[in-house]
């Protein structure tokens, strides 16, 4: 299995979806509302699907080869995340603050903020996966994952409600969804958003060699990306609350998936370094775009003007922090490593 997965093209693409990660939380960068649309709400809407695919399935195969992998990738990954957080806290304390809340409100928030919004607004993510792939393993224990593939979309499809709320105006929907975001603030979650491209990932990984996947797959990727766009079209004629909710990003990051782990085209490169960096890219940016924001930057300049200026900077920023973490981290194990070996053969001389 692991000589036939190409990491190299899988690993590029979760790069260039973190930058474009970045892209979606900076300011506008295009004046035109139709290559707005497109950047932001069909490009960069690519991004967190393929993540969670590519991290279900990959989860998928490690548990198959050891059953108590699950358990030490999720304790290493509530722990990045409550690291993550924690550094976060000013950001969330500052937001909550703006709401007008009481300062008495502001440990429920805390609380809120840590089990389903995310300190940060890209901290959303890593509670949402955890749960969503909580909820798929639990029933996966009882139901065929084909029936809870079919669960998981029949739950997207009402989370769609939030991204189709334009055309239910006065509807029952509308209402029930108002309802709803009174209290949930977005369906865009655990339950609603996740669990189907965990499904996905899953199926990628039990299905490696079915011929569905493993023929014609250029044009499977460019039918899923022409009903995407066309979805998105139909979108941006009538948009509703959040554009989350895009069903062609179902089969699209499917097949981009599935084609990049077989591809041949970047197979003997080295690019395990990018799959690092997207990872410190996706939890640093935010810094620099709300570091930004605090300044005086925006009022002296024009809107779009500051909007490439961020993006820039935060770019680089980021990429900079990113190899310093890293280098720590390699200074980090390589001390690690030398304490280890030191301390074997002590015991093998005692």
């Amino acid at each position: 299995m692991t000589r036939k997965i190409n990491f190299n093209m899988v690993s590029l693409l979760q790069f260039t979806f973190a930058v474009l990660i970045i892209a979606f939380h900076n300011q506008r960068i295009f004046p035109s509302d139709e290559w707005n649309f497109i950047q932001k709400n069909i490009i960069s809407r690519l991004a967190v699907p393929f993540f969670i695919i590519a991290s279900a399935f990959f989860v998928r195969w490690k548990t198959e080869q050891k059953k108590e992998f699950q358990q030490k990738y999720t304790k290493k990954y509530i722990k990045t995340y409550l690291i993550w957080s924690l550094i976060y806290i000013p950001y969330g304390w500052m937001y909550f603050s703006s709401l007008g809340f009481s300062k008495a409100l502001l440990p429920l928030g805390a609380v809120a903020a840590l089990l389903y919004i995310g300190m940060c607004y890209h901290l959303w993510y890593l509670p949402a996966f955890l749960f969503g792939s909580f909820f798929i393993n639990k029933f996966n224990k009882h139901v065929n994952l084909l029936m809870i593939t079919l669960l998981a979309f029949s739950l997207f499809l009402v989370g769609s409600i939030e991204t189709y709320q334009g055309y239910f105006v006065n509807t029952w929907l509308t209402t029930s969804y108002e309802s709803y975001a009174r209290i949930f603030f977005t369906t865009r979650n655990g339950l609603f958003f996740t669990p189907v491209f965990v499904c996905l990932g899953y199926l990628l990984y039990d299905y490696r060699n079915h011929p569905f996947l493993t023929r014609h797959q250029a044009r499977k990727i460019s039918l899923s990306f022409l009903i995407l766009c066309f979805e998105a079209w139909f979108i941006f004629k009538n948009p509703g609350v959040d554009k989350n909710f895009l069903i062609g990003l179902i089969p699209t990051t499917f097949f981009l998936f599935n084609w990049s782990m077989r591809t041949r085209i970047l197979f003997n490169r080295d690019l395990h370094q990018l799959k690092k960096l997207s990872v410190l890219y996706f939890f640093i940016h935010p810094m620099f775009i709300e570091g930004l924001r605090l300044t005086n930057l925006h009022q002296s300049i024009e809107p779009y003007s500051y909007a490439w200026v961020s993006l820039i900077i935060t770019l680089i920023g980021t990429h900079l922090m990113a190899l310093c973490l890293l280098f720590l981290q390699d200074k980090q194990e390589q001390i690690l490593l030398r304490w280890r070996t030191l301390i074997c053969n002590r015991n093998r001389l005692g």
